[in-house]
């Protein structure tokens, strides 16, 4: 899939359309983003929802479904970590969690390594939601037990799934930026080191916009069951919302919504 950020992308007539975009002045996000959709070939898009991806969604919703059910310092003492500060606990947690099941169940994979990262961004989005202002180790951990346990109680853990996959496609489209513009950093598109990276920064925040594109709500019955499934039963039963995510994302993002 040539996926790793040492390799460049390949050498098809689309990648080369993304390729140009690096050179030019102003270059656009969006239309970036847009470009590498239409470059990426159907291995690379199933990798995207591959069972360490769905593993990584699977371990969210068990810890939003922990918090609720057990409560937030709890859950924290299950995942093997402090309690303060709660936001970062309960991501390391998460994020430990979930590759303890990758490397136990044999599913690493280059997007394994990329969802990984996201479960931590993630983790750290939910447990902060509504404290503008606050830093990140500031957020009490009853603040965090509550921004986590309204996606069980409320049944939103679909709306987890749309913002795990935008988090995920962040971590993506950096990926797919970050293994080309280097040779471009000089020239009169991306001039210094700083512009590459506030570029790969514009294209990740484009990424996560296309949660709010995301239609998953039929999903919320398959997702609730997952707390008491064991991994392999988790993935088969998680990875068509995956699935439909990324699909519905890279759609969004593929035709310049927004």
């Amino acid at each position: 899939m040539g996926t790793s950020t040492w390799h460049r992308s390949p050498e098809t007539e689309e990648w080369r359309r993304v390729r140009e975009l690096y050179a030019q002045p102003g270059v656009s996000p969006r239309e970036v983003v847009a470009r590498i959709v239409a470059a990426l070939d159907p291995d690379t898009r199933a990798g995207m929802s591959a069972p360490a991806p769905v593993t990584c969604l699977g371990a969210l919703v068990e810890g939003a479904q922990l918090v609720a059910t057990r409560g937030m310092a709890a859950t924290l003492d299950h995942l093997g970590v402090g309690r303060e500060p709660a936001a970062v606990q309960m991501a390391a947690g998460l994020r430990d969690r979930a590759e303890r099941i990758i490397a136990d169940e044999g599913l690493a994979s280059r997007f394994g390594d990329l969802a990984l990262e996201a479960v931590g961004t993630t983790a750290l989005a939910i447990a902060t939601l509504h404290t503008a202002g606050a830093g990140i180790m500031e957020v009490p951990l009853s603040v965090a037990e509550s921004n986590f346990a309204r996606f069980h109680r409320d049944r939103r853990l679909h709306d987890i799934a749309a913002l795990f996959t935008g988090h995920e496609l962040d971590r993506s489209f950096r990926h797919f930026v970050a293994r080309d513009v280097a040779d471009f950093v000089g020239g009169e598109g991306l001039p210094t080191v700083s512009h590459a990276n506030r570029l790969q920064d514009a294209v990740a925040a484009r990424c996560r916009e296309a949660r709010k594109a995301l239609r998953l709500d039929d999903y919320e019955d398959a997702l609730v069951p997952t707390l008491t499934m064991a991994p392999a039963e988790r993935v088969v039963r998680l990875q068509p919302v995956m699935a439909a995510g990324i699909d519905q994302g890279l759609a969004w993002l593929g035709a310049g919504g927004g």
